[in-house]
Order: C-alpha cells, then structure tokens, then sequence
C-alpha cells in the first residue's frame, strides 16, 4: 500500500514510530533500524506492507520503498513541502480514519509542484482543504462582531475574515480574497500578499 509519511518519532537508538497518510486510515507504525533500510522523512510518498506482531500492540512498518518526486532535489520546494506537511499532520493528529479526499489532495499537490510557486500552490490548497471541511467562510461576515466585511479583509488563522480594526490587522483587498475563495485562484495576489497569507497559514490548520 501507499501513504505520505506525516511524522516520525525516534525510539530506542534509530528506531522510529512513523505515522503515514493512507488512502483511508492514518497508521501509527513501528519501524527497526537497520543498516539496508531507506530513509524515511516526512513528507515521503511510501510504498510499504503492514506487518502485524504479537509481542506488541503496534504494527509494524516493513519493506519500504521510497516513490520520488520531480521536486525532490529543489530543496526550496522541499523547505516548504515539510512546513506543509507537518502543519497537516498537526491538523489531523487526533484521527485514524480518514476520507480519501486527504490523499489524493496532497497527491494532487505532490503531482504539480515541481511547475508551480510552493507558497501559492500551498495557499490555494488549504482553500481547498478547508472547503471540503466545511470551514471556508466565504461569506464575508467578521467572525469576531458577526458584521459583514464590505471593504478590506483581514484574515486570521484557519483563514477566517474579519475586520482590520477587529483583529488589528493589515487587510487584503476584498476582490482578490474573493478569487481565492471561490475559484482557489491567487493570481491577483502579489508576492508581498502571499507571503502575508503564508505566515497566517503557518500558524495553524
């Protein structure tokens, strides 16, 4: 089977406790140290095999094998990949079954990111992500007065709209927002905006 590898956590010397994205079930696997075994990093697309033991509760994570991407050697791309990704996994650390709809979605990311800026593709997939959670209020009403925002909107985290003088915080042009809510397009936004957008993302799903 296939999974995104979500986290690692080191056990006893190399060992680790690795928790993979699957299409269906996010796993929590033990994984041996040895010498011929590959890496395994977060972010990592993994074809693996499940292998249950009776001595403990944990399965364990065997026959590894690494599937590459066209970005893996833009170490840039990678930077942002992993903020990314472990942002997901913050997200989803209290789950165990899953819609397939997260897999695919990081696939499909995984799939265009080699010819796309990270820092919008990512931006323009949260959109997406938040969508299908039912948690993108493109509605335009201040999360914190319940009033409608009709002019600049300022966004906090989990990209919740809300006034500037709520919040304390610069605005971004209603219009531009707007296209990224509803057709998850960000090519009204200059680098200054998205770089903006970035840090709110970074602080949480």
């Amino acid at each position: 089977m296939r999974g995104f590898v979500l986290n690692t956590v080191r056990v006893r010397d190399e060992d680790l406790i690795v928790r993979i994205l699957g299409e269906r079930e996010v796993y929590t696997l033990y994984r041996f140290y040895g010498a011929r075994h590959s890496y395994i990093n977060v972010g990592n697309l993994i074809d693996f095999v499940i292998e249950e033991s009776p001595k403990t509760t944990i399965k364990r994570l065997r026959n590894v094998v690494q599937l590459p991407f066209k970005f893996m050697f833009d170490l840039d791309k990678m930077l942002h990949y992993k903020i990314f990704v472990s942002l997901l996994n913050k997200h989803l650390q209290d789950v165990s079954k899953i819609d397939p709809f997260y897999f695919n979605w990081l696939k499909d990311i995984t799939d265009v990111l080699h010819e796309r800026d990270p820092k919008r593709l990512f931006i323009e997939s949260y959109v997406k992500m938040i969508e299908k959670e039912g948690r993108l209020h493109d509605d335009f009403v201040c999360f914190l007065c319940e009033s409608k925002v009709n002019e600049k909107v300022a966004l906090a985290r989990a990209f919740l709209p809300a006034h500037e003088k709520c919040i304390m915080s610069e605005g971004f042009e209603k219009e531009k927002i707007s296209l990224l809510f509803k057709e998850k397009k960000s090519l009204l936004l200059d680098d200054n905006e998205i770089e903006r957008l970035w840090r709110i993302l970074n602080l949480g799903f």
